[in-house]
């Protein structure tokens, strides 16, 4: 070491050790014949093939992760590690040049709860699929088996930023997935995606048309003339049941429709009952959950409930407020029956609401647009316009919420219901005990 670099800090000597060691790979290069326009090429393939390899489903979800942005709302500790509507529609924009615009709009259906239910849910996502696969062209050096199942991958993540994937929508990917990888790699690709696309419409009608079905003819037998049915918001194969019970085997029965905010599932129930001039034999009667009382429930023969998803436990998983509706029932021995397809069964445990669930936006249950405007009494407007003056008598209580650090609201969508709660599941197999549904997973899975 020479005198002038001893007299050097220990950073200097670091830079200078640096440029040292790139001036002998310049020297080396140069040697070798290399050029700098070569050099600048060879970086250029580096960066488009890291590029390339970045895009795997793995990374993308690791890329989104990173992009997403801090959640301004305030959400309760004890929820805090469910992700909010601005953490889930902060997706990546590498994400988004590779979606299918079905796709795209799909998700955007989702996000502004347009499509809400499972089975709507699931039908619609298998034909978006069967468009993608349609469009979907295999590049060189590859084959469809192998590439197309990670293409649809990048599909399903971005799905995934409009709202959580249901129980059933994982099972049936997981299916196709399966399918996609039975395709021998000497099946031309067009013969090949039409055997897919004929597949999924085989799923669609199988797993769900003549599953609900089955299960509409299986819960037919437990309504009878003149009894008392209640439901809780909208399920579409209890909307075919109460058809089916009056347009097919001219039943008359009275139904208690109970709905609750923010989505107001129920109404979309009572309306299509109406449109299908089945009044005449129904008597129906709509009610808010937070209304709901024992006079009620004094009539009631059965209660018919809609469902997210069966775990192997026996616990129902639904929207929030089933297990509400449930234990009351329970408590005056009115039988609970779940009407549930075998697609939306899950191998998962749950033993409360808390660790998995779906978090929406605080506003929607502040800012609802689905309630009409409430005339107010004119002594509730004196009291108002004497405690805090004329000018916030049309404010709401909740107008700046955000504003308050000790308020939280907090919206979740899903509630679990144990299985004492339930008396039988109604399936496509038939009805039985909640205890049964890891006997139907068992024989599903070998199916």
């Amino acid at each position: 070491m020479s005198q002038e670099q001893s007299k050097l800090s220990s950073k200097e000597l670091k830079e200078l050790k640096k440029k040292e060691k790139a001036a002998r790979r310049q020297a080396q290069k140069e040697a070798s014949g290399i050029t700098p326009e070569q050099q600048q090429k060879n970086l250029e393939q580096k960066l488009q093939e890291t590029k390339k390899t970045s895009q795997t489903p793995t990374n993308l979800k690791k890329q989104l992760n990173q992009t997403l942005i801090k959640n301004e709302k305030k959400v309760p500790h004890l929820f805090g590690h469910l992700e909010t509507r601005e953490q889930r529609n902060a997706s990546s924009p590498t994400i988004s040049n590779l979606v299918h615009p079905s796709i795209l709009t799909l998700t955007l259906k989702y996000s502004n709860y347009k499509i809400v239910g499972s089975n709507s849910r699931l039908k619609n996502m298998l034909l978006a699929f069967k468009q993608v696969i349609e469009d979907y062209k295999t590049p060189e050096s590859t084959t469809l088996s192998r590439h197309l199942t990670n293409h649809l991958s990048h599909q399903i993540e971005y799905l995934k930023t409009g709202r959580p994937l249901s129980v059933s929508m994982g099972n049936a990917i997981r299916w196709l997935k399966q399918e996609i990888s039975h395709i021998s790699i000497d099946i031309n690709e067009l013969k090949a995606k039409e055997i897919l696309c004929s597949k999924i419409d085989d799923f669609v009608k199988e797993k769900i048309e003549l599953s609900d079905r089955l299960i509409v003819e299986n819960a037919s037998k437990h309504i009878s003339n003149g009894s008392t049915i209640l439901t809780y918001g909208h399920s579409q194969v209890l909307e075919e049941l109460f058809k089916y019970c009056v347009l097919e085997q001219d039943k008359t029965f009275n139904l208690i429709i109970v709905d609750s905010r923010p989505l107001f599932e129920g109404k979309k129930l009572f309306r299509n009952l109406v449109d299908s001039d089945v009044t005449n034999s129904i008597r129906i009667q709509y009610a808010l959950l937070n209304s709901l009382n024992s006079t009620l429930l004094e009539d009631v023969d059965v209660v018919f409930l809609g469902a997210h998803a069966m775990l192997s436990n026996g616990r129902l998983y639904s929207r929030v407020g089933t297990a509400l509706i449930a234990m009351m029932s329970h408590t005056r021995n009115i039988p609970v029956l779940t009407c549930c397809e075998s697609i939306k069964f899950s191998d998962k445990v749950q033993l409360d609401s808390v660790t998995t669930n779906e978090l929406a936006d605080s506003e929607d249950l502040i800012n609802n647009f689905n309630i009409p405007p409430q005339k107010k009494s004119f002594a509730l407007e004196q009291f108002i316009k004497q405690e805090k003056g004329e000018e916030s008598i049309n404010d709401s209580p909740l107008a700046n919420w955000k504003d308050l650090p000790n308020l939280n609201i907090l919206n979740i969508l899903y509630d679990l219901t144990p299985p004492e709660y339930i008396k039988k599941v109604v399936t496509e197999l038939g009805s039985l005990p909640p205890s049964s549904v890891p006997v139907i997973l068992r024989e599903y899975k070998n199916t």
